[in-house]
């Protein structure tokens, strides 16, 4: 770490520390990555707590899972095997005896900062130590440390990765990494991506995971944290909490927080309504009280954003004129049912679309629609005429964005039940649209 050759030893296929020749880092500097890490503690085992089979890994040179022996070992708790270090203890003690080699699987999200230096999204670490998951995509509070625990600091996007010298002759192997697409840029402040890929979550930790309210750790993020207001609620064929459930998570393991409510009763509230950057309502069909029209209007009108999918959004309250007027659009048939067929992107350079296939496959309800020709269309689909002969070709909007006063909307007829975000293009582009529409 001083920029000199390593001291520590290398033979038969793996690396030891060398007691005091210090920690070693990568020459390259890394940001969101996914990690993986194999290590064996001395055998026979030396020293009690702290002191038996000690290292660590960092990522950033400031985030650090610990490495110990604690087979039979006990020491504090945010000190323990596979602990963030000073801040979250493991799920379980998943520790191996010593002699034996262990695995780290770290998938990591460096925090963002805004222009200003101000934490947009802290770090994230979701870790499985010997195939066991023992933190779900955990909000660091900070750098990690000893009995502290130090504030945010502005750094470079990429910084070195580091294994610890803690006096302990700990081996290491196999040590290999894999860079993520950033789904989350730090300038400006939560906008889209230049580029971004279905892909890029990373496929050792699920997106449903995540807890649905911000952890104690992610609530003292800074006070310019985005919030969203998730509503659902109507027919229940659309599966409304199901499909809640995968974008209210994914959004608060983006470093915003997250309410959810199934009653348009959090409509009443328009001062409260104000607060939120975003409003994701999923409520098919029924119906909306006056008061509770007026408000949820109001509230995008004044500049808070607007996102949906599918009827939850644009086959919600049909006698509401002026909330269809909102939206941007209305389902009107879904002729054949679930059928195949295809979306295509019809504006690739958008940054919701970026990336993304032009042209890819939904097995589901293709929307026919009336539409607002005021909206900025993204994607489309073709009716091949096959189930209503009269609409053969005609070319329909699957995706738009627009304003409603200072409030953005965004809207994506995909969606019928949760299953269909299994596409990942139907899927980034609702997280990209609900982005969006956050500014």
């Amino acid at each position: 770490m001083k920029g000199k050759p390593a001291g520590w030893k290398v033979e038969n296929g793996y690396m030891e520390v060398v007691a005091h020749t210090g920690s070693i880092q990568t020459v390259r500097g890394f940001g969101d990555c996914q990690l993986h890490v194999e290590w064996m503690a001395p055998l026979p085992p030396h020293g009690t707590s702290q002191e038996r089979g000690n290292s660590g890994v960092f990522l950033m040179g400031l985030y650090e899972v610990q490495v110990l022996d604690c087979y039979g070992n006990e020491t504090y708790a945010d000190g323990m095997t596979a602990a963030v270090y000073g801040q979250f203890p493991p799920l379980v003690n998943a520790c191996r005896p010593p002699g034996e080699w262990q695995t780290y699987d770290i998938i990591f999200r460096r925090p963002r900062f805004s222009d200003k230096g101000e934490i947009l999204v802290p770090a994230r670490m979701t870790v499985f130590h010997n195939g066991l998951l023992v933190h779900d995509r955990v909000s660091l509070t900070g750098p990690t440390a000893h009995k502290a625990r130090p504030q945010y600091e502005p750094h470079p996007d990429r910084l070195p990765i580091s294994l610890q010298d803690h006096g302990n002759p700990i081996r290491f192997r196999n040590i290999w990494i894999r860079e993520l697409a950033e789904t989350v840029p730090s300038r400006p402040a939560l906008s889209l991506p230049a580029t971004s890929s279905p892909a890029s979550s990373p496929p050792a930790s699920s997106e449903h995971s995540a807890a649905l309210t911000a952890s104690p750790a992610s609530s003292t993020i800074a006070k310019n944290a985005k919030s969203a207001l998730f509503v659902w609620g109507g027919w229940e064929g659309h599966e409304p909490k199901q499909c809640v459930d995968i974008f209210a998570r994914w959004l608060e393991s983006q470093g915003f927080r997250v309410e959810i409510s199934n009653s348009l009763d959090s409509y009443l509230d328009l001062e409260k309504l104000k607060t939120f950057d975003l409003i994701v309502h999923t409520f098919t069909m029924s119906d909306i009280k006056p008061e509770q029209e007026r408000n949820l209007e109001a509230a995008v009108k004044s500049g808070v954003g607007l996102a949906g999918w599918h009827g939850g959004l644009a086959d919600a309250h049909r006698s509401a004129v002026e909330y269809q007027f909102m939206v941007g659009g209305q389902w009107v048939a879904h002729p054949g049912g679930i059928i195949d067929y295809d979306v295509d992107i019809i504006k690739p350079d958008d940054p919701i679309m970026k990336g993304l296939k032009t042209r890819f496959h939904m097995k589901s309800e293709q929307y026919y629609m009336h539409v607002d020709p005021g909206v900025e269309v993204l994607a489309t689909t073709t009716f091949s005429g096959e189930h209503a002969p009269w609409i053969k070709g005609v070319v329909m909007p699957v995706a738009w964005k627009k304003l409603y006063g200072e409030g953005r909307v965004f809207y994506c007829s995909l969606g019928h039940v949760a299953a269909d975000f299994d596409v990942p293009e139907a899927r980034e582009i609702v997280k990209r649209g609900m982005i969006w529409a956050a500014r």
